[in-house]
């Protein structure tokens, strides 16, 4: 009798350990599937800016997904991101109709990759860079989790959700930030101090210029108009073109087509159009 019952109890353990070395096999090749995805992903993603092909990346997220994005920039501000399917296709949307734009994106290592019956976990590091018509905007790195999930009916892995820890390394080209402050009134003579905030790669620099404004006509209607700014002269026209001033005198290169007769737009036109025209892509005025 006691023969018996240890004889059926050690079978019954023989059949559990199998079940269970065969989940943990199943587990395992989910593995190497969810890799596979996580690798056609980035490389969807790195060259979505050549290919304009937003099908190949989506078709990696389930409807629900859902996101949360940390990023922190050169200047260790950080900012807070929540979104989802429909957003993560509108933000894929804006790069593709953005000439030039392409984004790198390399999987430089894999610190987990898990699978547990439906769920699988991933995470890896990533290395980016952002240039736009082959012109390096910023760098960085970042930490991603992400979330599979296995659909039953079509047996396919989705990502469910992704956490994004990101951090700026360097930033080339981006917004600009400006303040104005008129330091003189008078028809013949607008004097600005003009402090613009312009990413320099590891930070921000700080840059202080003065503009000043010289009217031919007293009454500042018709005539020359001429901006000058440190060792650079500009010509405004009339009808709002602003050209470079060669040494002299003579009319040079278009600068931008500004409005004619509003000056801190003027300002702003040089600055964004021709002194960081390296830097900024935009400028914000700061009220």
């Amino acid at each position: 009798m006691v023969l018996s019952l240890s004889y059926s109890t050690l079978y019954a353990q023989k059949g559990k350990i199998s079940e269970e070395e065969k989940q943990k096999a199943r587990d395992k090749a989910a593995e190497v599937i969810i890799k596979k995805n996580l690798m056609e992903f980035a490389a969807a993603y790195s060259k979505l800016g050549e290919t304009k092909d937003v099908k190949a990346v989506m078709q990696h997220m389930a409807k629900d997904v859902t996101s949360t994005l940390v990023t922190f920039n050169i200047s260790d501000r950080g900012s807070v991101l929540n979104s989802d399917y429909e957003g993560f296709y509108s933000y894929l949307t804006k790069i593709v109709r953005t000439d030039g734009l392409k984004i790198n994106y390399d999987v430089t290592e894999i610190l987990r990759n898990d699978v547990r019956g439906s769920i699988g976990i991933i995470v890896y590091l990533v290395e980016y860079e952002i240039t736009k018509n082959k012109e390096i905007w910023s760098k960085g790195t970042e930490t991603v989790s992400m979330v599979f999930r296995n659909d039953k009916r079509t047996g396919e892995w989705k990502i469910a959700h992704y956490s994004v820890i990101g951090t700026e390394d360097e930033r080339i080209k981006g917004v600009c930030s400006c303040e104005l402050y008129k330091s003189s009134t008078g028809i013949n003579s607008g004097n600005y101090l003009v402090k613009t905030i312009v990413p320099s790669g590891k930070n921000y620099s700080t840059m202080v210029s003065n503009f000043e404004f010289v009217y031919e006509n007293p009454d500042g209607k018709g005539g020359k108009r001429t901006v000058r700014v440190g060792d650079n002269m500009y010509s405004w026209t009339q009808t709002g073109d602003i050209f470079r001033l060669a040494d002299d005198g003579t009319q040079g290169d278009l600068v931008a087509k500004s409005h004619p007769n509003d000056e801190v737009l003027a300002i702003m036109s040089i600055l964004k159009y021709d002194i960081y025209s390296e830097n900024c892509t935009n400028i914000n005025l700061k009220r």
